[in-house]
């Protein structure tokens, strides 16, 4: 009992602050480390993508001394030249894979927009959670109270006394887990925006029911065209890596400058490779960059087709929670509420009634708490359809 109010007292304390959801998403589009590590990634394959990969020239300078003490300088110049295929499938691999990641964090952003709120949701749960069995807790008390009164003229009232009284300790053990629970969700937000857990506390405050997203086709999900784009940098990667049988060229220009005994002279040579000559390398890389590009495909194909199927559950998931959560919210808890009023001024008599009181009475906040789990899952199933949208509002102006 003094743990459940010791922290209850440090959830009031750390309830000193609140903090709405908009307020909330706006330090995450901010301060979110995931965010900017992806956007940091990006940057680098921003670098990469640009620019063609050319082995840059040399240039050498030469002296030559005779034995009789003359002497002559000249420069030689060198340049190595890829075979045209693989400078261009090297420039378009690296071009679509920084698509790709464009992609990537876009959805990123989204996913973590989501994950967001999903954690603001659930400490406003747990919040709620608390409260309601708060309340449930002051209806046990004061039916024990009617049931002591009653058990001076009925024995098996006793019997229900004591059940009520097992019961109102068990509720006490909850409430300690909500209020534990509680405290997780407040580190685990302040975690999730980088911030100090020590004092980032907060209290949210009740948001709007999310709104269902409007779908988008396969061929729009970023999280597909991300896959797709993936698919043609790995094909671009098979022909650079099957170009490896080509030859790559070398060119080199030579001049010497005249001494007494000979004539000043340059010389032009040019040069190939023979990578056929040993094989194994360019066919190990080869058959590597073609699996790879199977698999890509395959997970392609495999997001297609999970696409339809996931999509038609959740619609249908979300309609039903929205259908159990209207009926609760709109005619079962006015109902209980309502029956609770009536019950509240009335006085026990004998074991029937004693039971029928405490069934009125907590049914009230038994269906609060149903109706609360329904809400959670209900932003569950709208959370993982919003991946098959590409409309997403902007963090902190929802």
């Amino acid at each position: 009992m003094f743990s459940t109010l010791f922290l209850l007292l440090i959830s009031v304390q750390a309830f000193s602050e609140t903090i709405t959801l908009q307020e909330y998403l706006s330090k995450v589009k901010e301060q979110s480390l995931e965010l900017k590590i992806a956007d940091s990634k990006l940057e680098v394959l921003d670098a990469k993508a640009s620019g063609l990969t050319i082995p840059p020239p040399m240039v050498s300078f030469a002296k030559m001394n005779e034995a009789d003490g003359n002497s002559a300088t000249g420069f030689e110049v060198s340049q190595m030249i890829p075979f045209p295929t693989k400078i261009s499938a090297d420039y378009s691999a690296r071009k679509y894979e920084f698509q790709a990641q464009q992609k990537n964090n876009l959805s990123l952003r989204k996913q973590t927009y989501l994950a967001a709120r999903l954690i603001y949701l659930k400490l406003w749960e747990s919040q709620e959670r608390l409260a309601i069995l708060n309340e449930k807790r002051t209806i046990l008390k004061n039916h024990v109270k009617l049931s002591r009164a009653v058990t001076r003229s009925d024995s098996f009232a006793s019997v229900h006394l004591l059940k009520t009284e097992s019961d109102l300790d068990f509720l006490e053990n909850e409430m300690e887990s909500a209020t534990q629970n509680i405290l997780e969700k407040q580190l685990e937000a302040a975690v999730f925006i980088n911030a100090d857990p020590a004092s980032f506390k907060f209290a949210a405050v009740d948001p709007k029911p999310s709104q269902v997203p409007p779908i988008t086709s396969i061929e729009e999900s970023n999280v597909y065209q991300a896959k797709l784009l993936g698919v043609e940098s790995l094909k671009a990667k098979e022909r650079n890596a099957k170009s490896e049988w080509l030859p790559d060229i070398s060119l080199k220009y030579k001049e010497m400058g005249a001494t007494p005994t000979s004539m000043k002279y340059n010389e032009f040579m040019i040069g190939v490779t023979l990578p056929f000559l040993f094989p194994w390398q360019p066919y190990a890389v080869s058959s590597l960059t073609s699996k790879e590009r199977r698999i890509a495909e395959y997970e392609l194909e495999k997001e297609k087709r999970n696409f339809g199927s996931d999509k038609v559950g959740l619609i249908s998931r979300i309609e039903s929670l929205r259908k159990q959560l209207s009926t609760l919210e709109n005619k079962l808890i006015p109902k209980a509420e309502k029956r609770m009023k009536i019950a509240h001024n009335i006085v026990p008599r004998d074991m029937e009634t004693l039971q029928d009181h405490r069934e009125t009475m907590e049914a009230f906040p038994e269906l609060k708490l149903r109706a609360l789990e329904i809400r959670i899952d209900f932003e569950n199933a709208v959370s993982a359809l919003e991946k098959y949208s590409n409309v997403t509002k902007d963090m902190g102006n929802e």
